[in-house]
């Protein structure tokens, strides 16, 4: 059974085998309309205000969606009139990178990254202009006669009036603060796992965690952000 983050499912998980099938649950626009099926029964029109699209395109999705093998229909809602049909998909879906419709892995990472790199590009700006005083700094290091550019970093006062923190670089690690940092991030999905869910009282915040051995004879995967 695969290991979730963010929440737990305990159903049965669909595996999808053929490249139709991991096309469309690669594309958003066609999973925004599959979703309100996941592990519930349910009628175009239910499904169409859920999705906040027309039941038109909702129908055109639906029958895509049965052909492909992703929706089936479980039955029929009597009522005044012809009855509403009634369809479920499955609660888990998972998709083999093989078959997704990308050039290669990288492509496909970018792809999905690409909704949370423009939230991530807003809410820094927006949390830039609030703060009075903010910079980029190019400077060579004294130590190690290297170039850096990063954003300048705040005082302890500001930083404390502001929850908010971005930091993006690459670092060099030894083994053993490597697996320190894995243990560290480890813990910290295991926290965030435990209550990250809507709810009164809470912010949505964009967290992103992510240490990945870089190859150190790629020069490209070395330079770090323009000036």
């Amino acid at each position: 059974m695969p290991h979730t983050i963010l929440g737990s499912y305990r159903g049965e998980w669909f595996t999808a085998s053929t490249p139709e099938q991991a096309r469309l649950l690669s594309d958003p626009a066609a999973l925004r309309h599959l979703t309100p099926f996941m592990g519930r029964t349910l009628g175009a029109g239910a499904a169409a205000r859920e999705a906040g699209v027309s039941v038109e395109r909702m129908l055109y999705r639906v029958r895509q969606f049965v052909r492909a093998g992703l929706l089936e229909q479980v039955g029929q809602e009597r009522r005044a009139g012809r009855p509403v049909k009634l369809y479920r998909a499955p609660g888990g879906l998972r998709i083999p990178f093989a078959l997704t419709p990308f050039d290669d892995l990288a492509a496909q990472v970018a792809r999905h990254g690409q909704p949370y790199d423009r939230l991530r590009a807003r809410a820094s700006g927006r949390r830039l202009h609030r703060l009075e005083q903010h910079a980029r700094l190019i400077y060579r290091d004294d130590r190690q006669g290297e170039v850096h550019s990063e954003t300048e970093t705040l005082g302890p006062e500001v930083l404390a009036a502001h929850l908010s923190r971005d930091f993006m670089g690459v670092m060099w690690l030894d083994e053993q603060t490597a697996h320190k940092m894995s243990a560290l991030m480890d813990e910290w999905r295991e926290l965030l796992g435990k209550d990250s869910s809507k709810r009164e009282g809470a912010q949505p915040y964009l967290i992103q965690m992510v240490l990945l051995a870089l190859d150190p004879h790629e020069p490209d995967e070395l330079l770090g952000p323009p000036g």
